[in-house]
């Protein structure tokens, strides 16, 4: 018995000598730059998602016509304080979990335009408060509340 264990251990040895000796995937060849970054025959297909056409974005001069802040599309007016806000259903948000709509609540954030116009600033310092690092822009919710406020509104 121990003969046949003894000539086991040996095959099972020599085998992963074996093994380790000669790799079992191949390097392949390396490829020159010139190759790799030769330019396009005009009359050869573009590869698939090849950029273009690249637009540089400058900065605005004094004189320039584009204005810079774009309109959104939710109004003002809701944000006065003397219109009352009704709470609305942020469970439509996507990403939104039941806590942390409960916890918005807590907070007095009830309704879609309260999140459409949450500057940088206060939704860092919400998600913070309740532990939600991210998941603003992540899930775009400013954007999505916009699009349900606009939605239900029009």
């Amino acid at each position: 018995m121990t003969t046949k264990f003894k000539k086991l251990s040996e095959e099972h040895d020599a085998a992963i000598a074996a093994s380790l000796a000669s790799p079992v995937v191949i390097a392949p060849d390396p490829v020159p730059a010139n190759v790799i970054i030769k330019p396009r025959a005009p009359h050869e297909p573009l590869p698939v998602g090849a950029v273009t056409r690249i637009e540089h974005f400058n900065e605005p001069d004094e004189d320039s016509t584009h204005p810079l802040i774009v309109d959104t599309g939710v109004d003002d007016h809701e944000s006065n304080p003397d219109t009352e806000i009704l709470p609305q259903n942020l469970s439509l948000i996507k990403g939104l979990d039941p806590i942390s709509i409960m916890r918005l609540n807590d907070q007095g954030i009830v309704a879609y335009i309260q999140i459409a116009k949450l500057t940088d600033s206060e939704v860092a310092k919400i998600e913070n408060e309740l532990d939600l690092p991210g998941c603003f822009n992540r899930f775009s919710w400013r954007y999505q509340a916009q699009q349900l406020h606009l939605e239900k509104n029009n």
